[in-house]
């Protein structure tokens, strides 16, 4: 089964001292400490979200459903989507810094599916009717023109760009019917638009390892994360920059989250699925919000040098 939707992300730019240079492959959250137009906007405590109407039951009541889920369900169905990102990639084993706090900030809206006000919670999930009965959803981004700090400790890197506020727009046309498992998958989508990742079929720049037209199936679904380098993630040796078709992530075995229209979506990768990342979403996860890997011969060091107070410990004076 794959859902054909159009997903679209829209960037707004904010800036202050802007040095006329954006990262192609996305902005990032900053992993410092960072105020901007007086709200907290950054990793540090987790990234806050709240729900349009204050309350999970008021957020669920803004759809139409094809059976209304239990406000516990419906709740933990969120709680799912963001969850999803803060996974182990299980190909590499990395795992990530990023974290999500549902807020009570009160959200501050524009007006219409895809505006975008910069005041509420990092993340405001809102429920906007697109004016079309399709099932999807729209993030909107506001970016702030001063380089982050990443999470593997680089200071003002450069290329990069601070994200100063999302509103994910889910679509709340009443001929819009959902299942909770269809939402979920949705509202995991729009996340990795939330944090940065974009459409990887919409013809933009696409980050990999190994792609060729000739084998798309084969070089779009292997694992690269271990190839970002953590301290310069837009120098990893290996990786590169490439515009692929969008037909070729309609094909059968590329079923990558990122998907603008499909979401990844397939026998391998079903609909129910609490986990729909694959290895490219994990990919440029790692590329954004990369992990500080320990040299091999590091960590054999370590190994041998807690071996070495292991055998002292254990040495005792002979009496005399």
């Amino acid at each position: 089964m794959r859902i054909a939707l159009a997903f679209t992300l829209v960037v707004v730019l904010q800036t202050s001292s802007f040095g006329g240079f954006i990262d192609s492959l996305g902005g990032r959250w900053d992993a410092a400490p960072r105020v901007i137009s007086g709200n907290e906007r950054s990793l540090d405590g987790g990234l806050r979200y709240s729900v349009e109407g204050g309350t999970f039951q008021a957020y669920r009541d803004r759809f139409a459903w094809t059976s209304v889920p239990s406000v516990s369900n419906f709740e933990q169905a969120v709680n799912q989507a963001f969850g999803a990102w803060t996974t182990v990639d299980p190909a590499t084993g990395l795992g990530t810094s990023i974290s999500f706090v549902s807020s009570s900030t009160s959200i501050v809206r524009g007006v219409g599916f895809g505006s975008l006000n910069i005041n509420g919670a990092e993340i405001d999930l809102l429920a906007s009717d697109a004016g079309v009965g399709g099932l999807g959803g729209l993030t909107s981004i506001a970016y702030f023109g001063t380089p982050v700090t990443l999470t593997s400790g680089v200071v003002n890197y450069s290329p990069s760009i601070s994200i100063q506020g999302v509103d994910l727009h889910m679509n709340s046309n009443p001929q819009a019917v959902y299942s909770l498992d269809a939402f979920r998958r949705i509202l995991t989508h729009e996340i990795g638009h939330a944090i940065g990742l974009g459409d990887v079929d919409l013809g933009g720049s696409y980050l990999d390892d190994n792609y060729s037209a000739a084998n798309p199936v084969g070089t779009l679904t292997n694992s690269w994360a271990a190839l970002v380098n953590p301290l310069d993630p837009a120098n990893s040796a290996g990786l590169s920059q490439f515009t692929v078709p969008a037909a070729n992530f309609a094909l059968n075995g590329v079923d990558i989250l990122m998907e603008s229209n499909g979401l990844g979506v397939s026998g391998n990768n079903p609909l129910s699925s609490l986990v729909p990342l694959r290895n490219d979403d994990y990919g440029m996860r790692q590329y954004l919000y990369p992990t500080a890997v320990p040299e091999p011969s590091s960590i054999a060091f370590f190994g041998l040098f807690v071996l070495g107070l292991l055998s002292v410990r254990h040495l005792k004076p002979r009496s005399k």
